[in-house]
């Protein structure tokens, strides 16, 4: 009977140990936290919606709501040149993201390459051309993500969800602020 039971904790330790390191909470990365449905262990991001492709990084940074940044900004600082610069800083994460995700996935075109010809030299046809679709996936995410960035320095409505949402944050928190200097005694939440 020993024997069973020492069967039975090593395999319940194994999938609490697994299931632990996959619930682990995203410090790193508060932007894209358990409300857009990544998970974290350690340094690796692992995405449960969308494609599961880093494409999907960039959609949920830029459809995170800083409403409530600009308004604790704001409480802050109410200067327009201080909501420009952070307006300017959230741009340059995004551009950053680009970079970071394009290098991802020309990596990852590369190593394709690899594996294609190794594939077809072993005439494994049919992996070769599984490849072949995945390299092409790639690439269109690679063609979307190039007309997302044209599409951020053009400013188009689309891609700039996330600067609106920090001014209109920003803009509640300086009304927040207005209400408070002219009426001290009122209580704002």
């Amino acid at each position: 009977m020993k024997l069973f039971d020492l069967f039975k904790k090593s395999s319940t330790s194994a999938t609490t140990t697994e299931v632990d390191t996959m619930v682990l909470p995203m410090e790193e990365h508060p932007k894209l936290s358990a409300e857009n449905n990544c998970k974290s262990s350690g340094n690796v991001i692992s995405i449960t919606y969308g494609t599961g492709m880093p494409i999907d990084v960039i959609y949920a940074f830029i459809a995170h709501n800083y409403e409530q940044d600009g308004y604790q900004d704001a409480l802050v600082n109410t200067s327009v040149e201080y909501c420009t610069a952070k307006e300017n800083i959230i741009l340059n994460e995004l551009n950053q993201l680009f970079r970071r995700v394009l290098l991802r996935y020309r990596g990852e075109i590369r190593e394709i390459d690899v594996q294609i010809d190794n594939a077809k030299s072993l005439f494994a046809l049919t992996s070769a051309s599984q490849l072949t679709a995945h390299k092409e996936t790639c690439e269109e995410h690679i063609s979307e993500i190039q007309g997302m960035i044209e599409k951020v320095n053009a400013k188009d409505p689309e891609m700039m969800t996330m600067i609106e949402s920090y001014r209109r944050g920003f803009t509640k928190g300086c009304a927040a602020q207005t209400a408070n200097f002219l009426n001290p005694n009122r209580i704002t939440a």
